[in-house]
């Protein structure tokens, strides 16, 4: 089967049993719902594995940035807020790019994870994509740009909004682990679901 959208395979998700006992029906004779979820050799992705991934494309993220900070560095003051911007528009089509194309970003890859569609398994499409950036690296996007502005009181407003950022992406993280798909309040926005291979 395939994904209509993105053209792949949906090989890593199964369909959810006709019921809950022998021959789709419980002990008590009445049919079950059971949700579909990861196919034989795949699973919801663990916190700690999905946070390594993180840090890859942080790393994968953050050199391209240096080179333009450093090439804008020479523009004067506004250049360290330009640098922001380029930052967080490599982000979003970083993200949004690979989440579309090869299921996971490039960190991701490395660690045997795909993001996908928690309804079937499919490959996100790009307002999918497009929410799950928004709701994951969003707040702390706006931060970044505010933080470089060349204007004082906005770049304090964006060190003041520092904290709240910090403080949603512990309630990003927190969600996610008290999820038995492991399903963040991002995830669940974009309905997503990171599931790992092996």
């Amino acid at each position: 089967m395939t994904n209509p959208a993105g053209g792949q395979p949906q090989g890593n998700w199964q369909a959810p049993p006709p019921g809950g006992g022998p021959g789709g029906f419980n002990p008590n004779m009445q049919q079950v719902a059971a949700e579909p979820g990861p196919a034989p050799g795949v699973s919801y992705a663990d916190i700690v594995t999905r946070i390594i991934a993180l840090v890859i494309d942080g790393v994968i993220l953050f050199v391209p940035y240096i080179v333009v900070a450093v090439i804008l560095a020479f523009v004067g003051s506004i250049g360290s807020f330009l640098a922001a911007i380029v930052f967080v528009a490599w982000s979003a089509g970083y993200f949004v790019y690979t989440w579309t194309t090869m299921r996971a970003s490039y960190g991701q890859k490395m660690m045997k994870l795909e993001t996908v569609s928690a309804a079937d398994g499919s490959t996100l499409n790009q307002n999918q994509a497009i929410r799950r950036w928004a709701f994951m690296f969003g707040p702390s996007s706006l931060v970044m740009v505010f933080s470089n502005l060349p204007i004082l009181a906005l770049a304090i407003l964006g060190s003041l909004m520092s904290l709240l950022a910090l403080i949603y992406d512990a309630y990003l993280l927190y969600t996610t682990t008290q999820s038995a798909k492991r399903q963040g309040f991002h995830d669940l926005q974009a309905g997503s679901v990171v599931i790992k291979h092996g």
